[in-house]
């Protein structure tokens, strides 16, 4: 059987104040279901977080909508779904029962979730174990068992109950979205909960012929080849602005030893860091203007409408930083804001804007004269 894994679409998600549904429609159109359908894919199983919230946009919706429909009706290919800490379980399962019977299996809340999905290939039955993403207060009230009060003991549980419906003997592959122990972290991952407690141990999958994992965002192996993350869909942020993003095609033989291969897929628009000064990034050839960029500035002086510069060789550019720039005082301002006459101000405002070059004589006269003058003004000494 070969099997493709991916997860983290995270459809609906703002990045920089932008949908990245677009963008998203791109890659699961041009490069997910070709990828399908080249590879003569059995099985899809798509490991957690479909969406970016809990109640995505309608455009989201909708990408889902068609995509499922895509890999099932039209490709003729199972569709085994899971859902993430970012999901809403209630939203995804509705009318699961009636959609299993359709190639899609979407397992979300509990309370509706039947037995393992089985699929057979030329080589007999298989049997995936989905296990959503659930708070142990859930799953404790699911099994009826007090004592699973953390991550691992609950999805250790949750596992043990679907193994039990199971021949032995039988291939297994499990679909989980979790924080396995060893899994490297990125920015943009949200906690499953505070202090570590979410973490689980990798000896809890190594039971099953091959283990999809959702929730990390760098596609990465867990100890060994065959319980591995996929990552995500796309660069979700800056932090990871250097992994590779794609999916994994798993072949898995008769005696259920699973070969797992990642296929890297190309953006519209890649999420890139540009570093130098300011005058050498806009100076610098570039022939992918339109990625996203953030502009990380060597310069020790702020760039006067820097961003709209920085926006006419990239238009999508989505943040500047200043890691060296430094204001006396550590930023803090050294007089009272309320007791400050104008001239102060802006002497104040001066200094931080340019630390390393005071005004002139002739700079100092200018702003003198000016202010002077709107205080005439002010006092309806002009008119």
């Amino acid at each position: 059987m070969r099997i493709l894994h991916t997860a983290d679409w995270h459809l609906g998600k703002l990045f920089y104040g932008s949908y990245l549904t677009e963008e998203q429609d791109y890659v699961l159109k041009t490069q997910l279901l070709p990828l399908i359908k080249d590879e003569g894919i059995d099985a899809v199983v798509l490991s957690g977080d479909v969406y970016d919230r809990s109640l995505p946009p309608t455009e989201a919706v909708a990408l889902f909508d068609e995509m499922a429909t895509k890999i099932t009706a039209e490709l003729k290919v199972p569709f085994l779904v899971i859902s993430g800490n970012h999901d809403s379980a209630a939203r995804l399962s509705f009318a699961s029962r009636l959609l299993a019977s359709r190639g899609l299996y979407i397992a979300g809340e509990l309370d509706r979730m039947t037995d393992p999905v089985v699929l057979d290939d030329q080589y007999g039955p298989v049997a995936f174990l989905l296990a959503p993403y659930a708070e142990p207060a859930v799953v404790r009230h699911f099994l009826g068992d007090d004592n699973l009060r953390s991550h691992e003991a609950a999805l250790c549980a949750l596992l043990s109950w679907q193994q039990e419906k199971i021949p032995r003997g039988m291939r297994t592959v499990c679909a989980a979205h979790a924080f396995v122990a060893g899994g490297l972290a990125g920015d943009s991952e949200r906690p499953l909960s505070i202090g570590g407690s979410d973490q689980v141990g990798s000896d809890l999958f190594t039971a099953f012929s091959y283990t999809a994992l959702g929730h990390l965002h760098g596609p990465q192996q867990i100890t060994v080849p065959t319980i591995r993350y996929s990552g995500s869909l796309l660069k979700y942020s800056f932090g990871e602005a250097q992994q590779k993003k794609g999916a994994v095609v798993v072949d898995l033989d008769g005696a259920g030893k699973a070969n797992p291969v990642f296929h890297e897929f190309s953006p519209r628009h890649d999420v890139r860091i540009v570093s130098g000064s300011f005058a050498d990034i806009m100076a610098a050839p570039d022939d992918r203007t339109d990625d996203f960029i953030l502009a990380r500035l060597s310069d020790n002086q702020p760039i006067l409408d820097g961003m709209a510069k920085l926006r006419r060789k990239y238009p999508n550019a989505m943040a500047l930083e200043m890691p060296n720039r430094n204001t006396e005082g550590g930023g803090q301002r050294d007089f009272n804001l309320r007791q400050s006459t104008g001239q102060e101000l802006f002497d104040s405002f001066s200094k931080a804007m340019r630390p390393d070059q005071p005004l002139t004589e002739a700079e100092e006269k200018c702003v003198r004269q000016l202010w002077e003058e709107l205080e005439k003004r002010e006092q309806g000494g002009l008119s």
